[in-house]
C-alpha cells in the first residue's frame, strides 16, 4: 500500500506483498476523499504513476451524480464503522478512459494526528456491465416477435370495435340516442388505445433517469393521495405503516412514483369496491423495503411466473403492461421486486430500493 513504517518484520513484508499482488484495486483516502496509498491494480486502474497519484482527489474523477453518493458513503462509513459498497460507479482515469466501478469502503485509523479515513477495494466492471447490457439488448430482441404479436392483437381489437361502430352509426345516423351509444363506446376504446400507447412508451423507453435524494415516506403521502383521487367512488380503506427516521433512496422521482401507482392502482382492482390496501415502509440493512399488501382473492398458482411478462393480464380491460412496466423501472434503479400471494389471502407486492448513506458529523 507504500505506507512506511518504522517498524520492518517479515510478517509486515508478507503483508504488504500479498496486498500488491492482489489483482484488485485497493486504495486508502483521506476524510475528504484524498488517496494516501494504493496497491499496484489500483495504480493500473488510475493509469498513473503511484507518486503521482498519492494526493489526488478520487472523489474528482468520478461522474458528477456519483461524487455526492460516494462522499455520502464515505461519512456513513466513518460514523457507523460499517463496510458498504456502492455498486456501477462511473470512474475517469488520467487517461480520459471512462470505467465502471464497484467500490468497497471500510473505515480505517490511518493517523492519531490526522485521524480516520477510508479504505477501498475496488473491482473494474466494465467488460462485466458491457456483457450485460449486450445480454439485455439480445433478450429484448428475442422478446420483440412476442411484443409484436400482443401489440397486434391489442390494437386490433378495439380498432376493430371503433369500425363496426362506425358502420353501425351510418345506418343509424337518424337515431340521435342510439347514435349517442356507439360513440360512447367509441370513446372509450379511443382511451384504450391511448392508454396503450402510453404504457408501450413507458415499457420500451430508453429515457435519462432524473437522480435524487428522495424522502420515501412523503413519497408514501403522494402516492396514497393519489390513489385515492383515482378511485374516489370507491369503500376502500389505505393504512399507513411507515417507518420513523427512513433514510433517502437515490431514484428518479417521478418513474418510482408510476411504479408504486401501478401496484396501488393493481391493489384498488383486486380489492374491488370494499376491501383494505396496507402501504408499508420499513429499512433492513442497506436496503428500503416499500410493502403494498391488498385483501384481495390472491394470485393463482398457474399465473404468477407469467404476471411480469409484456401483454398478460387477466383483467377485462388489461393492457398487460402494468406490472412489466414496475419491473423495468424497479431493475433500471438496481433494485428488486417480490411478490408473495396466496388464493384467498391477498398480495404482497415489496419493492427493495438502497437507502442512500445518511450524512456525517465531521471528526
Amino acid at each position: 500500500m507504500d505506507i512506511k513504517t518504522e517498524e520492518s518484520s517479515p510478517r509486515r513484508t508478507f503483508h504488504e506483498l500479498a496486498i500488491e499482488s492482489i489483482h484488485v484495486g485497493i486504495m486508502a483516502v483521506d476524510y475528504d476523499g484524498h488517496l494516501l496509498a494504493m496497491n499496484r491494480a489500483a495504480e493500473e486502474m488510475w493509469e498513473l504513476p503511484r507518486h503521482e497519484a498519492l494526493g489526488k482527489s478520487f472523489l474528482m474523477a468520478l461522474a458528477e451524480h456519483d461524487r455526492a453518493r460516494m462522499k455520502k458513503t464515505f461519512d456513513y462509513v466513518i460514523r457507523t464503522g460499517r463496510t458498504v459498497s456502492a455498486t456501477d460507479i462511473v470512474f475517469e482515469n488520467r487517461a480520459g478512459k471512462m470505467l465502471y466501478i464497484n467500490a468497497y469502503a471500510s473505515p480505517v485509523n490511518y493517523s492519531p494526528d490526522l485521524g480516520v479515513g477510508v479504505a477501498m477495494w475496488t473491482e473494474d466492471i466494465t467488460q462485466e456491465r458491457k456483457l450485460r447490457m449486450e445480454v439485455q439488448r439480445a433478450d429484448k430482441l428475442a422478446a420483440l416477435g412476442q411484443l409484436a404479436l400482443g401489440i397486434s392483437h391489442e390494437v386490433r381489437t378495439p380498432l376493430g370495435t371503433i369500425k363496426a361502430l362506425a358502420s353501425l352509426i351510418q345506418m343509424n345516423i337518424s337515431d340521435p340516442e342510439q347514435v349517442k351509444k356507439y360513440l360512447k363506446v367509441m370513446n372509450n376504446e379511443v382511451s384504450r388505445l391511448d392508454k396503450l400507447s402510453r404504457e408501450l412508451l413507458d415499457f420500451g423507453g430508453q429515457k435519462k433517469l432524473n437522480m435524487e435524494s428522495v424522502n420515501v415516506n412523503n413519497l408514501i403521502n403522494k402516492l396514497v393521495y393519489l390513489g385515492k383521487l383515482n378511485r374516489p367512488d370507491t369503500k376502500v380503506n389505505i393504512e399507513e405503516y411507515l417507518q420513523a427516521d427512513l433514510p433517502d433512496i437515490y431514484c428518479d422521482r417521478e418513474d418510482i412514483l408510476h411504479a408504486l401507482m401501478n401496484l396501488v392502482i393493481n391493489a384498488y382492482d383486486a380489492v374491488g369496491e370494499e376491501g383494505t390496501i396496507y402501504i408499508e415502509t420499513e429499512q433492513k440493512g442497506e436496503w428500503v423495503d416499500i410493502r403494498i399488501k391488498d385483501t384481495g382473492p390472491g394470485i393463482k398458482a398457474d399465473c404468477m411466473n407469467k404476471i411480469f411478462d409484456p401483454f398478460y393480464t387477466t383483467k377485462e380491460n388489461g393492457t398487460g403492461l402494468g406490472l412489466s412496466i414496475v419491473h423495468t423501472i424497479i431493475n433500471d434503479h438496481g433494485g428488486h421486486l417480490d411478490v408473495d400471494s396466496q388464493p384467498g389471502q391477498g398480495t404482497v407486492f415489496t419493492v427493495k430500493l438502497l437507502a442512500e448513506p445518511r450524512e456525517a458529523v465531521r471528526p
